[in-house]
């Protein structure tokens, strides 16, 4: 027989407990969650969600009585739509505006704070303006197909050569038609002179300079590094604008380098025109398909930049002026030729014929006066 203890008589049998009222409660919603219907399931779906006090429904129409007593009534926005909804969104937390979304049946609701709302429904109103006015312009001209004409753009390079060869006398057993002079005499002729060009008013230098090389290091130098600008160009607009627009914005570059640049500097080469191909490029994509505004030309302009500074600052006897000035004149020219052609259309092929030829008469005539 066990030993009895005079303690036993004070314990009480006391019945095991799984939990308290908390997991009681939790046992009756789950009991009632399986036994509701789907009415109940959809009565507590579409609960309305707690909100912060004094928020503002800017879907809605401020109430009359409270747009009275404001010193200026809140403008009211269009239906919020499933299309309009991300978009609202966006621009709320753009301007660091808080809100809270809620749909509630087929309707969806923007929440905003009270001091927040007047802000807010200008910001949703001015984009909707944008909108529209995007929707209203009228549709930008596709992208000009490429040209197959790589090989006649390296052959205008070539002929970048062989011009440098006659002036360097490459070819003096060809007996061919042209002034037998010293390579000294075309460079003192035709070289950017700041005194000649801008005292004396010899502004056919600006292109004569184009064509003359101080040796044939800096020529085949430019040759290479204008292989990968002047195709691109060339294919995107063809070959005789392509030489065109170069020549141009070579030109003005120099104009700009010779105002510049002290009476002593004296410039030559064709990199001012290949930095100008590079401005031309970036002109060109910075408002193909309208002008859309200065976020569009940010990429094509940085790059035209960075290639400056990887490939045009460099070297003792570099212009770095006339390179920068080439990239400017070219931005220029590349937004006035892709601004006429979204005005005017894409040019028939008897315009970029006249194109070429008008670019083989530029340089042919300022050689002309160059040597008269």
């Amino acid at each position: 027989m066990a030993s009895s203890n005079g303690s036993d008589r004070f314990r009480r049998s006391r019945p095991v407990r799984s939990g308290g009222a908390s997991a009681q409660a939790g046992r009756g919603v789950a009991a009632t969650g399986l036994s509701a219907g789907p009415e109940q399931v959809a009565a507590a779906l579409r609960r309305r969600p707690t909100l912060p006090p004094c928020w503002r429904d800017l879907t809605v129409p401020a109430p009359p009585a409270m747009n009275e007593a404001l010193p200026a009534p809140l403008p009211p926005l269009p239906p919020c739509t499933t299309q309009r909804l991300p978009r609202w969104r966006l621009v709320l937390e753009a301007r660091n505006i808080p809100y809270m979304a809620v749909r509630r049946g087929d309707r969806q609701h923007l929440f905003v704070p009270a001091l927040h709302e007047r802000l807010a429904r200008l910001e949703l109103l001015d984009a909707e303006g944008e909108d529209a006015a995007a929707r209203a312009r009228p549709p930008a001209l596709p992208p000009a197909p490429l040209r197959a004409n790589a090989h006649l753009t390296l052959l205008g390079l070539l002929l970048l050569a062989l011009w440098h060869g006659v002036r360097m006398g490459w070819w003096w057993d060809l007996n061919l038609p042209l002034p037998d002079l010293d390579p000294d005499v075309w460079r003192d002729a035709g070289a950017l002179d700041v005194y000649y060009t801008v005292a004396r008013g010899q502004w056919y230098r600006v292109v004569t300079a184009l064509t003359l090389h101080a040796d044939s290091p800096h020529l085949f130098g430019n040759m290479l590094f204008g292989s990968f600008f002047l195709v691109p160009l060339c294919r995107r607009v063809g070959i005789g604008p392509g030489w065109l627009l170069t020549i141009l914005a070579g030109a003005g570059g120099n104009v700009l380098n010779a105002l510049a640049r002290p009476a002593s500097h004296v410039s030559l080469g064709f990199s001012t025109a290949l930095f100008g191909a590079v401005g031309v490029l970036s002109g060109l994509l910075a408002v193909e398909g309208g002008w859309s505004g200065w976020r569009r030309m940010v990429v094509p302009l940085a790059a035209g930049l960075a290639i400056l500074g990887m490939l045009g600052s460099e070297g003792e006897r570099t212009d770095l002026g006339a390179h920068l000035f080439g990239l400017v004149a070219g931005i220029v020219v590349g937004m006035a030729a892709q601004w006429l052609r979204e005005r005017c259309g894409p040019p028939p092929r008897w315009v970029e014929w006249l194109a070429g030829a008008a670019c083989a008469a530029l340089l042919a005539g300022s050689w002309a006066v160059a040597l008269r």
